[in-house]
């Protein structure tokens, strides 16, 4: 059974293979793939936004869309393979559930995907980004209280390295929580 991680700070170090510092790219065209080996996940990947929301009171908020049978690269953080955080969310039980792998993965007695294992990001210009896991957090998310909800956000908040951030919702069932996978750059093909 999966348990709850707080949000830290610091990453977990990869167990696997060393990071080693790679220099980001000054600029990159939009991903179209993704690919995490360890779960045989390979999905596209289209831009995605937000919209504004009115709750029955009157008030008025944004929501980020969710794209449909693809990941969605979050238009405003960073370009795949840039400095900055690549944030890519994907549904785990609607609409193609393309982060399923991920979701149930949690559930998983020795998870797969782990410290230390690699994500690949495909761009349209024919670059390969190898993106390093350095931690998976499981968050709650739907009921809980303002301040965890604030201290999730934090996820999609612009970084200084190459970051890959990937958030989908927990468990397989629903979506009370969210799981966050967090990677560095590794190496550029």
């Amino acid at each position: 059974i999966a348990t709850v991680a707080q949000p830290t700070d610091a990453p977990v170090p990869a167990t696997n293979t060393p990071l080693v510092a790679v220099t980001p790219l000054a600029s990159s065209s939009p991903a179209t793939r993704l690919l995490i080996p360890a779960l045989s996940l390979d999905v596209s990947v289209i831009e995605v936004g937000w919209h504004v929301v009115t709750d029955a009171s009157g008030k008025r908020t944004t929501e980020w869309d969710i794209a449909d049978n693809a990941a969605g690269h979050h238009i405003n953080s960073a370009a795949p393979g840039t400095a900055g955080n690549v944030v890519i969310s994907g549904h785990n039980n609607i609409k193609g559930k393309v982060f399923e792998a991920i979701s149930l993965d949690v559930d998983r007695p020795t998870p797969r995907l782990t410290p230390g294992s690699d994500i690949e990001l495909q761009t349209a210009d024919g670059r390969r980004l190898i993106y390093r896991v350095q931690k998976v957090d499981l968050v709650p998310e739907t009921g809980a209280p303002l301040e965890q909800r604030l201290a999730n956000a934090r996820y999609l908040a612009q970084t200084l390295d190459a970051t890959l951030t990937l958030i989908t919702c927990w468990p397989s069932f629903g979506n009370t929580h969210r799981v966050i996978v967090i990677a560095k750059l590794a190496q550029v093909l």
